[in-house]
């Protein structure tokens, strides 16, 4: 499949500490060398633990943070050097929606003009035209045409998501990344959300980014998953392909921790020690060869591994 994005060798760093004259100031590499591609219509997983740098990927990948080095392609266009009308022109053809319902949506506003915002900024529509469009994308995402005059705090959490949905489909987008969107939600609600994204997808042909730390959620709705650690992809593979043999130790991990609704059934649990390093001073070579359980001296810690160029892609030298 062609890519409709593309990212080659991204990296986001943040410099902590001191003022703006100050030398040697220490740096968190929030993204480090990261390059993945969503082709048209796909559902790719960004997983990994808090603080791995999932969220601040996403964002920098839309240019709601800057990246500091790499490049960003979306449907051929290095968007890392647009700026301006171009800029917000692309942006039209991806959107986000945010983990929390509740501090994404602003309170003062109502229904209408939240979902409508980005239409009226971009001159598609105002007044009664707005309202044509903006009742059947509530009724789209399951809310009545009547939501429109009321405000967020009238609404329950998953209907404050459907409306976060709402508005990232008001420009008719080609992509969205999805940051977490069912994290904050009650588990009956989740299943509610999940299942009008799915729908969502099949109807208009969106590509996902869904950034989750739930592999049960990822392993159903993924077509393809990406694992991440400290800021770096450490394997990459179809869902299927992951869920049936992870080849490196960290993804392992992860997935022996995903809990089994059955008591009975058996299974093996793969502990990981320790917790993960700060990203302002990760260990040398390999940044999981602290807590891995195949880790060998003298190669672990000194060499960095590269992502392999293979189909079920992994950073390991020891891969299983």
């Amino acid at each position: 499949m062609t890519p409709l994005l593309e990212a080659s060798r991204v990296s986001v760093h943040f410099p902590v500490g001191g003022g703006w004259l100050s030398r040697g100031r220490r740096v968190v590499r929030a993204v480090d060398d990261v390059s993945l591609s969503v082709a048209r219509g796909e559902t790719l997983a960004l997983v990994g633990e808090s603080g791995c740098g999932k969220s601040t990927l996403g964002r920098a990948l839309l240019r709601l943070v800057e990246p500091t080095s790499g490049e960003v392609r979306f449907d051929g266009a290095d968007i890392s050097r647009l700026d301006g009308a171009a800029l917000r022109q692309l942006r039209r053809r991806m959107q986000i929606v945010f983990q929390d319902p509740y501090s994404s949506l602003d309170p003062r506003m109502t229904v209408r003009d939240i979902v409508g915002e980005g239409l009226v900024i971009h001159g598609l529509a105002r007044g009664a035209a707005l309202d044509a469009q903006v009742a059947p994308l509530l009724e789209r995402v399951g809310l009545p045409r009547d939501a429109m005059g009321r405000r967020p705090h009238a609404f329950s959490g998953g209907q404050r998501q459907r409306i976060g949905i709402a508005r990232a489909l008001a420009l008719s987008p080609e992509l969205i990344v999805c940051d977490e969107p069912t994290s904050a939600l009650d588990v009956s609600v989740q299943a509610q959300v999940l299942n009008l994204l799915v729908e969502l997808q099949r109807e208009l042909g969106l590509a996902y980014l869904f950034i989750s730390h739930d592999l049960k959620v990822v392993e159903h709705l993924a077509h393809r998953v990406a694992v991440m650690y400290l800021g770096r992809i450490v394997e990459r593979a179809s869902a299927e392909a992951l869920f049936a043999r992870r080849r490196h130790p960290y993804s392992d991990a992860l997935l022996s921790a995903v809990p089994v609704p059955d008591p009975r059934a058996k299974r093996r649990r793969l502990t990981v020690a320790g917790e993960p390093p700060s990203p302002l001073s990760p260990p040398s070579g390999c940044a999981f060869h602290p807590r891995c359980p195949r880790a060998q001296p003298g190669r672990c810690d000194v060499e960095v591994p590269a992502l392999s160029d293979e189909e079920h892609a992994v950073a390991c030298f020891f891969p299983a």
